[in-house]
């Protein structure tokens, strides 16, 4: 294949839509047609060359090529060639056509935007020719828009309110080329839309937004606003819509349906209310003097026109009343439509007042009333079809609307108008007319009036029915006749009946006859009819005694009296005859005169007379009354009852057991005449009283019912019932079971340490059976009380236990338990506190008073610990300086709390540095002023001479004091809180004396960090034995002998306490020469021997005579060195070995090595804790100081320090 021309080549696709989503021809592919010739050059390769052209975004596009010969054809995109097939790079690429004619079209599927691009079609020259390119094509890839959006600014969503402008943009994204926007609202076109397009999402897209403003009218409700966005890339534009809400007022509401608004009474109304327009539909509510009707409301068409319908039935009571119909719209409220009604109506009745009776040539007063009418009523009185004249008519204005009328009227009776209707008319012009009536009766007697009876002298049985009827004629109105007793007016029975042959009225008595018939007389009469002249009939009744009665004297005999009984037979007619009866016997009785009795008999009696015994408690006597005539016995019956005192049968003595809160029951069977009166009950000599208790209840024969049996209901009962005759008494005894308690327990019991106690349990139950109360020791961890220690001894039992304690002791100090279990559930028990009281104790420490408490090195706070305990609990407070903290010094914080018998309190001292800065600057101050005060031939004048310094005292940040206090004591216990540092390294190390064989050597003690310290001393000569001894030594001066003569050493001074070491101070001394008249000879010293000790006397005694000789000599050395240093002055001796017998001509000190060490005992040590030669320290001399009286003032130089407290 020859050489291929690259070069840029372009086609554009139809619009048109084919099959396959292609743009050729009217398939939607993209043609290219073919070049016109090139003039009369040589034929160009082309039958065919590609054309400028577009395709739509997703649709296929076709690129036309055609060439002469047989040479290769390849495409090019954007100057890259495709491949001779397009490689598979671009498989959406691939040649159609005839090869062998020439066609190499590019046919490209699913269009992209990457396809938007320049392409040419290239060819191989044959016979070695050029490769020929055909004129470049463009292909445009049109893009359709997406889909647009309404968008409304923040606040203006839907729905709008009408009249208010409102900004609407619509946005139409990523299209090519960019979309045609058209708003239309209700389907015209909105005018002044701005428009404007920007870069899409793509490069090659665009996007296109279009923004109106607008003001919604009321009619543009529910129109829809229409975005729609096009371009040349799809047929149809892509559409967004809103439909519109507007709000607006609806129009005033207009009432419909009412003709007029005078209306009648009974009428009916319906009434329609009717509002047009409003967004949202308004409501509409009715109501009727303000009270709300009910009814509902629709809403029809658009905008809208909104009904509310109501039925009013009209009432008088309706008669000037509002109706209003009332729209509602929120929030503005709304408007109102109103009718007011004027009822016509008639009154709604007429009434006749008075009794429409009047006897013949009687009067009579009747009135007219009407109810209230609108217009008012006239009244017209009419009887028999004559119009009376009414003596007066009034009208009144009634409650609320409408008028009442009244009308009078009298009459005079006359028999022709009886039955006549009397009539009340009430008219009104329009409202119709009502009407009352009444009829007439004017009254008369009867005419004649006769009885119905039995013959005279009849006689008749008691209970036999006897009829009597009487008769009336005439009279109006029928005449009420009325049966009379003895002239008693008897109970109507049946009504009167009417029988023909006349106005004739008759009333019948039946009778059941009884002894009062008998010589009764019946009469019968009309109300008004004067007394005697009425007709009346008696008659003759045979009747037995009522009843029999028995009377005894006495009443209530006792045995051995004689007993009278008298039989007495009420009254009856004929007479009867008495008998007396006993088991079947007849007994003679003694007749007694008979007397008149009532209903005309006669009453009759008889006397018995027996004598009694014993044995004739309970029999009876019978008295008989027999009527021969009525063939009628009656009879009555005397129970010889004997008086007696009561007796006791069942219940003396008895036992009951009851439970607590069931049911008890103390019964008893009396026997007694007369019948007991009362029995009274009570309780261990308590009377009862069961009348109105709720638990206690007599029952039938005396007994008493418990209910809710109580444990205080237990005891002995007595009762005592009595009657007339006397009294007697028995007792029954109650056992109430119920389960055990624990009355009494004190607690706590407080005993004091090594004292005697009782614990005491008192308990209450029943029963109490032996053995049932028992103690027990509660233990923390076990379940349930294990057994009493053996020192404590249970005594006594139910229903009081004691537990004692002898010698009490802390560890039986605790709970202790009281069980008591009866046996009935449920056991009782209760816990007893044993305290044992002993004063406050503080917690042992291992160290003697003041305990010291150190403070760790570098710390800035410090804690004090106190521990203490006692009984009863101990209350912990700190005190310093003697007095106590204060509450309010934020430096002291204190925790306190408790453990048990136990009590901890925690202080924590903070900004200790401050103290420790302190501490050392009087440590400093004090130590010079010592040292002063014991030369007399020299003073510092303006120093602060603190004679009450206590060094020992005020090593420390002072005394804490824990003071523990409880009622039965207060105990203390001092602390001293210490700064725990390392000492500071010796200062004005110096050599005091000088010989051959020996260096005297003196220095000042520096801080000693707050601890006791000490001094390590070390010496070495170059080349060299060491010095005959190297001392630890407490004090501040030191001879070191068996010395080389003039030989230098190097002389280290460090400071030793319980922290450890300081830094070391260095000085090389160097010995004296030996003099001229020396001997001869020096001998070596001897290394000391293993064992080797300096008596303890005699290194302390030269510690303290060093000490005292070189005090005052230090004290002027170092105002001497501490006024040149401030002047800074420089050293008066060099570097160079330093003279013998010079001991203030000497100067800088080296750093010398580790060398072995002597306890202040004088044995050789190893270090037991080396430390590496700290810097070197360098001293400088000092002046002397004139005599007393001729001296200078010097004042100390002011001492500084960091803020970790170290001095500068």
């Amino acid at each position: 294949m020859g050489s291929w021309v690259t070069g840029v080549v372009g086609v554009t696709g139809g619009h048109e839509k084919g099959h396959g989503g292609g743009t050729r021809g009217h398939r939607g592919g993209a043609t290219l047609s073919p070049a016109p010739p090139a003039g009369d050059v040589a034929a160009p390769p082309f039958l065919e060359e590609p054309t400028n052209g577009s395709a739509v975004l997703g649709s296929e596009a076709e690129l036309r090529c055609a060439v002469r010969g047989g040479g290769a054809v390849q495409w090019a995109r954007g100057g890259l060639l495709l491949g001779t097939p397009p490689s598979p790079a671009h498989p959406r690429y691939r040649l159609v056509g005839d090869p062998q004619q020439g066609q190499h079209h590019l046919r490209i599927a699913g269009v992209r935007l990457e396809d938007d691009d320049v392409f040419e079609c290239q060819v191989t020259g044959g016979d070695g020719a050029p490769p020929r390119a055909s004129r470049p094509a463009l292909l445009t890839v049109l893009v359709p828009p997406g889909p647009p959006t309404l968008e409304l600014p923040p606040g203006a969503e839907l729905p709008w309110v009408g009249g208010a402008e409102v900004q609407v943009r619509c946005h139409a994204p990523d299209a090519r080329p960019a979309a045609r926007l058209t708003l239309t609202l209700g389907g015209e076109p909105l005018p002044d839309v701005s428009t404007r397009v920007v870069e899409g999402s793509h490069p090659k897209l665009s996007s296109s937004e279009a923004t109106v403003r607008l003001t919604p009218p009321s009619h543009a409700h529910g129109q829809r606003l229409v975005c729609s966005a096009a371009n040349e890339a799809g047929p149809a534009p892509a559409e967004a819509e809103l439909t519109l809400d507007v709000l607006f007022p609806p129009s005033a509401p207009t009432i419909e349906g009412l003709e007029s608004p005078h209306v009648r009474a009974g009428e009916t109304l319906r009434l329609v209310c009717v509002v047009r327009g409003g967004n949202p539909p308004p409501s509409l509510h009715w109501d009727k003097d303000g009270v709300p009707l009910p009814g509902w409301w629709v809403s029809e068409g658009d905008p809208g026109v909104s009904r509310s319908r109501v039925t009013v039935a009209v009432t008088p009571g309706d008669d000037g009343s509002t109706l209003r119909c009332s729209t509602h719209r929120p929030p503005a409220g709304g408007g109102s439509a109103s009718v007011t009604l004027s009822v016509t109506y008639p009154p709604s009745e007429v009434t006749i007042a008075g009794t429409p009776t009047v006897a013949e040539n009687g009067t009579v007063a009747l009135s007219c009333t009407s109810s209230p009418s609108n217009p008012p009523v006239r009244l017209r009185w009419w009887l028999g079809g004559r119009e009376l004249t009414p003596t007066d008519v009034t009208r009144t204005q009634a409650e609320g609307r409408g008028s009442v009328t009244v009308s009078n009227v009298t009459l005079v009776g006359r028999r022709q108008d009886h039955g006549r209707v009397l009539v009340c008319e009430a008219a009104a012009p329009g409202v119709g007319a009502r009407s009352a009536a009444l009829p007439l009766s004017v009254t008369h007697p009867p005419q004649e009036l006769w009885l119905e009876a039995p013959p005279p002298n009849s006689t008749f049985r008691v209970g036999q029915r006897v009829r009597l009827a009487c008769h009336a004629r005439g009279g109006h109105p029928p005449p009420r006749l009325v049966w009379t007793k003895d002239g008693r007016p008897l109970k109507e029975g049946a009504p009167p009946q009417v029988s023909g042959g006349g106005p004739v009225v008759t009333r019948e008595l039946v009778l059941a006859l009884s002894p009062s018939d008998n010589g009764a007389a019946y009469g019968c009469q009309t109300p008004g009819d004067p007394p005697g002249g009425t007709p009346s009939t008696r008659l003759r009744v045979l009747f037995p005694p009522a009843s029999v009665t028995i009377t005894a004297s006495p009443r209530e005999p006792r045995p051995g009296h004689t007993l009278t009984l008298t039989c007495l037979a009420a009254t009856a007619h004929p007479a009867p005859d008495l008998r007396w009866h006993r088991h079947g016997r007849t007994l003679a009785g003694e007749r007694l005169p008979p007397s008149a009795g009532a209903f005309g008999g006669v009453s009759v009696s008889s006397r018995l007379r027996l004598p009694l015994s014993p044995g004739d408690q309970g029999q009876r006597v019978t008295c008989r009354a027999l009527s021969p005539a009525l063939g009628v016995a009656v009879s009555a019956d005397h129970r010889l009852l004997l008086r007696h005192a009561p007796q006791f049968s069942v219940g003396a003595g008895a036992l009951v057991v009851a439970r607590e809160h069931g049911g008890a029951r103390l019964p008893l069977v009396i026997l007694a005449h007369p019948p007991v009166e009362s029995c009274a009950w009570s309780l261990a000599g308590r009377p009862l009283l069961p009348e109105g208790s709720p638990r206690h209840h007599l029952l039938e024969g005396g007994g008493l019912a418990i209910t809710n049996v109580t444990r205080g209901d237990a005891g002995t009962y007595g009762v005592e019932c009595r009657n007339a005759e006397g009294a007697a008494s028995t007792h029954l005894r109650l056992h109430v079971h119920y389960p055990p308690a624990i009355v009494r327990v004190p607690d706590p019991v407080e005993v004091e340490e090594g004292g005697s106690a009782e614990l005491l349990c008192e308990a209450e139950g029943s029963p109490l059976p032996p053995g049932c109360l028992t103690w027990g020791r509660l233990v923390s961890g076990v379940s349930g009380a294990s057994a009493v220690p053996p020192e404590l001894r249970p005594e006594g039992g139910a229903p009081v236990g004691r537990l004692r304690v002898l010698g009490a002791r802390r560890d039986l100090a605790g709970p202790y338990e009281c069980r008591v279990d009866t046996g009935v559930a449920p056991p009782a028990r209760a816990i007893v506190r044993l305290v044992v009281r002993y004063g406050p104790e503080l917690e042992a420490e291992s160290e003697a008073e003041p305990v010291p408490v150190l403070v760790p090195d570098g710390a800035d706070t410090a804690q004090l610990r106190c521990r203490a305990q006692g009984v009863p609990g101990v209350e912990l407070r700190w005190e310093h300086r003697g007095r106590p903290l204060p509450p309010e010094e934020a430096r002291f914080q204190e925790h306190q709390w408790h453990e048990g018998a136990w009590t901890s309190s925690l202080l924590t001292v903070a900004n200790i540095s401050q103290d420790r800065a302190r501490l050392r600057d009087r440590y400093y101050h004090h130590r010079n002023w010592d040292q002063d005060k014991n030369r007399r031939r020299y003073q510092y004048l303006n120093w602060n001479q603190d004679r009450n310094w206590d060094w020992d005292q005020n090593q420390t940040l002072g005394a804490f004091v824990c003071v523990a206090q409880n009622p039965l004591g207060t105990v203390r216990r001092r602390l001293q809180l210490r700064l725990a540092d390392r000492p500071e390294p010796p200062q004005n190390l110096r050599v005091s004396g000088v010989t051959p064989t020996s260096l005297r050597l003196a220095w000042t003690p520096g801080f000693d960090g707050g601890l006791p310290q000490s001094f390590l001393l070390s010496a070495r000569g170059p080349g060299a034995p060491p010095p005959a001894a190297t001392i630890l030594v407490p004090g501040s001066t030191l001879t070191l002998e068996g010395l080389r003569p003039a030989t230098p050493y190097d002389v280290a001074v460090r400071a030793r306490n319980d922290r450890g070491d300081s830094a070391a101070a260095v000085i090389r001394a160097v010995t004296s020469e030996l003099p001229d008249d020396s001997p001869a000879g020096w001998d070596e010293p001897a290394t000391p021997p293993a064992g080797f000790a300096f008596p303890p006397a005699l290194a302390g005694a030269l510690s303290a005579l060093g000490g005292l000789v070189l005090l005052g000599h230090a004290v002027l050395w170092g105002a001497w060195w501490r006024r040149r240093h401030t002047r800074g002055a420089e050293p008066s001796v060099g570097r160079g070995e330093p003279k013998a017998g010079s001991p203030n001509d000497y100067g800088h000190v080296t750093a010398l090595p580790e060398s072995l060490e002597l306890s202040s005992t004088g044995s050789w040590v190893t270090p037991s804790d080396p430390h590496p030669w700290d810097p070197v320290v360098e001293f400088h001399p000092y002046e002397d100081v004139t005599e007393w009286g001729g001296s200078q003032e010097l004042t100390p130089p002011d001492l500084r320090f960091t803020a970790q407290g170290e001095l500068v």
